[in-house]
């Protein structure tokens, strides 16, 4: 079940330097970090610009969808052909990996029915690492996979942010995807998260200790790169003119609507 909370309004981020310019893009999603509501972002987009989209979590007929046609794709794992492709704009969103894992967790625990203690302890690293496994696709830390994700993450990565701070991304994707603006609830699948305490983390750590490394790196690139944008701070100011990309949802439905809107006054 999706919950519909209070919607965000953000406004395109002034730097024309991201625009896509008819490239393909290519959403590399990091689970547990904002991935629901980017998703119906995309698709929102691809369907008003009549684009076509792909998206790995919808499998059709156990399969899943071929990423390398789309002109909006989506997904959990590095593509086949890697991240070289001069056609597309790769992107990402990474989260704190303690935090991130928490809810990862906690997900697991509810779907599972499940002791925290025993996911905490069948954790792989992919799943622990998520970010350099899908930068890299190490399945493991031979090789100092942490190296080539941050050579990727800095080369490659046409753009990233923060879960923690998503209205700043959304204003730097509106620029991307040369939009005006969105406006978006969260999203999450039940009413109330289930919380997993911290006497875990420790041991959470020391499992994320590659993403942990790619992170505080990813932090520092990001303040060099794309420093706050200041549209980020115009939050729900409703601009005149604009034309914004709406996802709206009815609250304990799964029913998504998404519409091009724009205020007169």
């Amino acid at each position: 079940m999706y919950v519909d909370r209070k919607p965000h309004l953000v406004n395109r981020a002034a730097r024309p330097d991201l625009a896509r310019s008819d490239r393909r893009v290519h959403y590399l999603h990091v689970p547990k970090c904002g991935g629901t509501t980017l998703r119906y972002v995309l698709e929102g987009y691809a369907a008003i610009r009549g684009l076509t989209s792909a998206n790995e979590a919808r499998r059709i007929g156990g399969k899943s969808p071929d990423l390398s046609a789309a002109q909006v794709a989506m997904g959990h794992e590095r593509p086949a052909e890697g991240l070289a492709r001069g056609d597309t704009c790769y992107f990402t969103v990474l989260r704190d990996p303690v935090q991130r894992l928490r809810s990862l967790v906690a997900m697991i625990v509810r779907l599972q029915k499940r002791p925290p203690e025993t996911v905490v302890e069948e954790l792989t690293w992919t799943q622990a690492n998520w970010a350099v496994h899908l930068l890299t696709g190490a399945t493991g830390p031979d090789g100092d996979p942490v190296s080539e994700a941050k050579r990727q993450l800095e080369t490659r990565i046409h753009l990233f942010g923060f879960q923690e701070r998503l209205d700043e991304f959304m204003a730097l994707l509106a620029a991307m995807l040369e939009i005006d603006g969105v406006i978006y609830p969260a999203f999450q699948f039940t009413p109330e998260k289930r919380r997993i305490d911290q006497r875990f983390d420790a041991e959470l750590e020391a499992r994320s200790e590659a993403d942990r490394d790619l992170f505080g790196f990813a932090q520092e690139l990001y303040r060099d790169r794309f420093a706050p944008p200041a549209e980020a701070e115009q939050r729900d100011r409703r601009i005149p003119g604009r034309s914004y990309l709406q996802v709206r949802a009815e609250p304990g439905s799964r029913n998504i609507d998404v519409s091009e809107v724009r205020f007169t006054a």
